[in-house]
Formats: structure tokens, C-alpha cells, sequence
């Protein structure tokens, strides 16, 4: 079968989307609630940068998660395929 049909394509751009969604959400909330709590709540500190690097840790361990359970996802089917070859 051809790696590069149709079906495979848009179910890959779907995952790539997912994670994109996934990583950069927590960043975008992070800096609006930082720009808002800024304007609002004015300290000696930025709220939009202390939030900033908490969204992009929870951002990327978000990605993290998801490549880990879609390897242990991928490492459970190869097992499971391989029993059965009486090897």
C-alpha cells in the first residue's frame, strides 16, 4: 500500500494538528491571562511572563503525554502482532 494515500494524509495532518493545539494552548491562555492580570493587578513582577514559562512547561509536558501514550499505544499492537509467528 501506498504511504502516501489520501486516508493517511489527512488522518496524519489531524494528529499534527492535535499536537500543535495541544502545545500551544496552554502558551496562548498563559500570556492573555499574564497581559490581563498585568493591566488589572500591576506588581513588581510580570504576570505575563511568569505565566508564559508555566504555559510552555504544561504545554510541552501536554506534548510529552501524548507521544508517550501513543508509543505505549504503538509498543502494545507490535506485541500483541508478534506472538503469534512461534518465534
Amino acid at each position: 500500500m501506498n504511504r502516501w494515500d489520501r486516508e493517511n494524509i489527512f488522518k496524519d495532518i489531524g494528529v499534527l494538528w492535535d499536537l500543535a493545539w495541544i502545545t500551544v494552548t496552554p502558551i496562548l491562555l498563559g500570556i492573555f491571562v499574564g497581559q490581563y492580570l498585568d493591566r488589572r493587578y500591576p506588581l513588581g513582577f510580570s504576570w505575563t511572563l511568569s505565566l508564559l514559562a508555566l504555559g510552555a512547561m504544561l504545554g510541552f509536558y501536554n506534548l510529552y503525554e501524548f507521544l508517550m501514550k501513543e508509543s505505549r499505544k504503538m509498543d502494545k499492537k507490535g506485541s500483541s502482532s508478534g506472538k503469534g509467528n512461534g518465534r
